[in-house]
């Protein structure tokens, strides 16, 4: 062959797309780009943080969250969500990967199943995400990515396309790693990794049910891939109950959770039980019930909870404090000890059952042993108040008003709105001779108490 020849016969090398031709190939993948960016963009001028949003941001913009899904059955929002994105970061990441993904996508499976795809996918990984952690807000395209990857390696493995070996086999394996490092990565902390699998799990059965529809008729084809879309959407509504049931105990427990933590005693017992009624036995709810009852009193509830905990989890931190708490109000000293002495094994960082076998080994005159407690307790946390309170007033009891002093002065630093540290760093300087500084506090106590006074004078005439 003569050089001019051979020059003709070797193929052209491939020519770059410009963006219109791009457009015209693959209008679903530039589709669903345009949407992604332009969501983001809507939300930035709409004073939503770039870098950081909120959790009402996004849920103003759709973002799945389990309490607006699974109690007030916003289920558009397993849809919606695939569409907002947390963070810059997060949408760079996902759209490069969607115009990787999407472009080899839209060209192997055609526009059509591959928006259909791409949303059955993407509500497959709200609805994994809502079963398996529904007290998360969640949002991104990453489950239906997932999703359009699990379909492309069904495909390229059961459908045996009119592809060279080579290309098939060296693209599957692009493909499965990319799969397994967005696994792996999605074990860091807040990352959806039941977005993820739900999404690869749903791609991967719908990759595998159209490769099956190419050994039918070609006639047939058509409406048989249809079929196969619709097959997995009609598979989500069970799912979706699924994740109802499974996901509403764990609601109530969150807030009662949240509850319990701002004091509102009422409204956690209403949720604690809320959720009981689903999940009776369950370890973690019957703790957070038996914490609020012994908050609100009703100790005799409380301690029956308490003790079930405690009899499956014996240094269950929250059960043993509060059934102690119980125990010393019902004057039971000896049974508080036992009880705290046996989950305070060695190695515990329980700082205020420390406190609490202190107060119990006071009530039993074994000051010593209190002492050594309420130490220990400051040493896994030195900020306790209770702790340096008491440890002041044992030095204080025993003669040694130099080290109550450094107690009472640590309280009153912890709590400074409170007097009663005040008033015992008086007595404390007083015993040690230290005349100017118990004059100096008491004048601070009588200027707070006249100032809370005014207060109340001030807050009766608004009224």
């Amino acid at each position: 062959m003569c050089p001019e020849c051979r020059l003709r016969a070797r193929p052209e090398p491939a020519r770059r797309l410009t963006v219109e031709q791009y457009v015209r190939r693959f209008p679903a993948t530039t589709l669903l780009l345009v949407i992604n960016i332009g969501v983001f963009l809507a939300m930035w001028v709409s004073h939503v943080s770039p870098v950081s949003p909120s959790v009402n941001q996004l849920l103003r913009w759709g973002a799945t969250s389990g309490e607006k899904v699974l109690f007030y059955n916003q289920w558009w929002r397993v849809v919606t969500s695939a569409f907002v994105h947390i963070g810059a970061a997060h949408l760079i990441l996902n759209m490069w990967s969607l115009w990787l993904m999407g472009t080899l996508a839209e060209a192997v499976l055609g526009t059509s199943l591959y928006v259909g795809g791409y949303l059955i996918c993407a509500v497959a990984g709200s609805i994994t995400s809502l079963y398996w952690n529904p007290v998360v807000v969640e949002a991104g395209a990453s489950g239906a990515l997932m999703g359009i990857l699990g379909v492309l390696l069904s495909v390229l493995t059961f459908a045996r396309l009119p592809v060279p070996r080579q290309v098939v086999s060296s693209t599957t394996r692009s493909l499965a790693m990319g799969a397994a490092l967005t696994l792996a990565i999605g074990i860091l902390p807040h990352i959806a990794n039941s977005a993820h699998v739900g999404g690869l799990v749903c791609g991967l059965i719908l990759g595998f049910l159209l490769s099956l529809t190419r050994r039918a008729s070609y006639v047939v084809q058509r409406p048989l891939r249809w079929a196969c879309l619709l097959l997995p959407l009609l598979l989500m509504f069970p799912f979706a109950l699924a994740a109802q049931r499974h996901g509403r105990p764990w609601l109530h427990y969150a807030r009662a959770f949240n509850a319990l933590r701002e004091s509102r005693l009422s409204q956690a017992e209403e949720e604690g039980r809320a959720a009981q009624r689903h999940l009776p036995r369950d370890t973690r709810i019957l703790e957070i019930l038996g914490v609020t009852l012994a908050y609100e009193g009703k100790d005799a509830e409380a301690g029956k909870y308490l003790r079930e905990v405690l009899a499956r989890e014996p240094q269950n931190p929250w059960a043993t404090n509060a059934l102690a708490t119980i125990e010393l109000k019902e004057g039971d000293a000896v049974g508080a000890r036992d009880l705290l002495t046996k989950a305070l094994a060695e190695g515990s960082d329980n700082a205020y059952g420390e406190v609490y076998l202190g107060r119990a080994l006071q009530q039993l005159n074994d000051d010593d042993g209190a002492i050594l407690r309420y130490r220990k307790a400051l040493a896994i946390n030195p900020d306790l108040y209770d702790a340096q309170m008491a440890l002041g007033s044992l030095y204080e009891k025993r003669g040694k008003p130099k080290q109550a002093i450094r107690f009472y002065g640590k309280a009153a630093e912890l709590q400074p709105q409170q007097i009663e540290p005040l008033q015992a760093l008086v007595r404390a300087y007083s015993a040690a001779g230290m005349r100017a500084q118990a004059d100096k506090t008491l004048a601070e106590i009588e200027h707070r108490e006249s100032a809370q006074k005014e207060a109340a004078a001030s807050t009766e005439k608004d009224k």
